[in-house]
């Protein structure tokens, strides 16, 4: 039981870091793009490579 919960704390860890990364990475990408569109068109890009 023990182990269990362990291993959901480390998922639930690790989905943060995760989410946490990303948020970083379109920060990033919005801030270097010249516009808002060429942001918004980058980070749909990033997004549709993270579900392949």
């Amino acid at each position: 039981m023990e182990n269990k919960k362990s291993k959901m704390n480390t998922t639930e860890i690790l989905k943060e870091v995760i989410e946490e990364n990303q948020t970083r990475k379109i920060l990033e990408i919005l801030e270097h793009s010249k516009d808002l569109n060429e942001g918004i068109k980058k980070i749909k890009e990033l997004l549709k490579n993270n579900l392949n």
